[in-house]
């Protein structure tokens, strides 16, 4: 009896989809929100508000907790 190799079954189901989405990339988006609606999953947009502290960085490039650095 041949024993089942999980990596194998994985990567042959990652190619099949590939090349299915590769046909037809509106397709992926489909399947996800079909499979968000079955499970009734939320969004993938974000909900979590950014804190001020990721802003500031976004905007002046770093902060003042970096190591070594003079106050």
């Amino acid at each position: 009896m041949k024993s089942f190799d999980a990596v194998k079954t994985m990567r042959d189901i990652r190619a099949q989809l590939s090349e299915r989405y590769r046909e037809d990339a509106k397709r992926q988006t489909d399947d996800l929100r079909r499979i968000r609606e079955k499970y009734n999953m939320y969004s993938s947009q974000p909900t979590v508000e950014q804190p001020k502290v990721a802003e500031n960085e976004a905007k002046y490039g770093d902060t003042d907790s970096q190591p070594g650095k003079a106050d």
